[in-house]
């Protein structure tokens, strides 16, 4: 179903969605207390939510993950060994590799993504518009409801995968392991290069409509300079 036919059969209740807004918002800055929140992206998302017909849902900043699992796209079975929102070392990956897994052992980069909800069709064109302008091309509309609004999903194409090692023998040999870290921080570094080309579009197109209460709140918490 294309954006048009959304946009006329979805009409947004919008009481119920500046309510959805609200309870994110608070519970974004409950996230942010106990640590769940990636401060790398934590700029982005008070500018989003600025607005007053966007709000934000679970979002990264992009990530280096080390898996225990049997294929990298698994969920059911996946075991996190190793996260991080920075660059890796080859010290860390020897440190996990010497560590036993049950399954397989991946090493899994993922560029930023980026969850919103926007209040109407011509929100969610505007959104997708400076989305893909700064280069998160596979970005799109994943749902419509008419309580929380259009779900969107901003997310670009920078991902690598790469077995480290099986459940009876390692597969990388430890003098390629400095190659293959670089390339792993190179993967990750062009996720945040597109991270830094869509908080510069979105920090000169919004907010479009102010929403009043959580620009109040902003300059409360001292974040008056985002």
């Amino acid at each position: 179903m294309d954006l048009l036919w959304l946009c006329i059969l979805s009409i947004i209740d919008k009481k119920y969605f500046y309510k959805f807004k609200k309870e994110s918002w608070e519970r974004l800055w409950s996230d942010i207390d106990v640590g769940y929140i990636d401060r790398g992206i934590l700029d982005l998302l008070i500018r989003f939510n600025m607005d007053k017909n966007i709000y934000t849902k679970s979002s990264c900043s992009g990530r280096i993950v080390i898996s225990d699992t049997t294929y990298p796209w698994s969920r059911e079975e996946t075991g996190v060994i190793f996260k991080k929102h920075d660059y890796i070392t080859v010290d860390e990956v020897i440190d996990i590799l010497n560590k036993p897994i049950v399954r397989n052992l991946w090493l899994n980069v993922s560029g930023p993504i980026i969850h919103l909800s926007v209040l109407n069709g011509k929100y969610a064109r505007f959104i997708l518009s400076i989305a893909r302008n700064a280069g998160f091309k596979h970005s799109g509309i994943l749902s419509v409801n008419r309580l929380k609004g259009f779900i969107i999903e901003i997310v670009s194409g920078v991902k690598m995968s790469h077995l480290l090692k099986t459940s009876s023998r390692i597969i990388v040999d430890e003098s390629a392991l400095p190659l293959l870290v670089q390339e792993a921080n190179r993967v990750y570094s062009m996720g945040l290069t597109l991270l830094n080309k869509l908080k510069k579009l979105v920090f000169e197109n919004l907010p479009k409509e102010v929403d009043e209460d959580v620009v109040r709140d902003v300059e409360i918490r001292g974040y008056s300079n985002v």
